[in-house]
């Protein structure tokens, strides 16, 4: 992902940082749209509930266990998400990605939660819990290239909502520790060293 100068609008539709929050890059028409379980019924009252789209349900655990991500596509996700409601217990927020022009289509969405899939198995920071990654699907080129581009924004926008599902949590193969600065900490009972990235995240690991 390039890195560049981006301006990011989040605004909170009931006005409670903790409630749901909308992101977007003033540019461009990708929305990331961070929905917490419990208000799911205000989700389902806008009208993105009824977009194509691609959506991501996260836990966010209290303890030092990994966290979880689910990633999923759908043409109805007001439909789609009431029925994850109702099926699977692990998940606290749904992330949803949609396009205020709803120019993304279900070839765009096939593509997109397939590269979602391999890129957060990747960077190992959520265990993703489908099944498998599946195949990858048939994109013409030009709408390849669009996915790419969704992704990348998308990517910007949840890392700035606190989900990097994308981001790798560890030093690449063959990166030795000694090129790294760790940090430590080792109070009120934690044991744990970190290394910075680039992009300036922490990444803590239990010794």
């Amino acid at each position: 992902m390039t890195l560049r100068p981006q301006t990011i609008q989040i605004f909170l539709p009931g006005g409670e940082p903790t409630g749901i929050r909308v992101a977007e890059i003033t540019t461009r028409i990708v929305q990331v749209i961070e929905v917490p379980r419990k208000l799911l019924p205000e989700f389902f009252k806008m009208a993105e509930s009824e977009q194509v789209g691609v959506y991501y349900l996260v836990s966010k655990p209290d303890d030092d266990s990994q966290p979880e991500v689910y990633v999923g596509q759908t043409g109805d996700l007001r439909g789609r998400l009431a029925k994850h409601d109702s099926d699977k217990d692990f998940w606290e927020r749904a992330l949803v990605l949609i396009s205020r022009t709803q120019s993304i289509t279900q070839t765009h969405a096939l593509y997109l939660e397939w590269l979602s899939i391999q890129a957060a198995t990747k960077a190992q920071r959520y265990k993703p819990k489908n099944g498998n990654a599946g195949s990858r699907p048939y994109t013409p080129a030009p709408m390849e290239a669009d996915c790419l581009e969704i992704f990348e924004t998308g990517q910007t926008l949840l890392t700035t909502l606190g989900y990097p599902l994308f981001d790798a949590v560890a030093p690449q193969v063959g990166q030795k520790d000694q090129a790294l600065e760790f940090f430590y900490c080792t109070s009120g009972g934690a044991n744990a060293k970190g290394f910075t990235q680039p992009k300036g995240l922490w990444c803590w690991r239990a010794q």
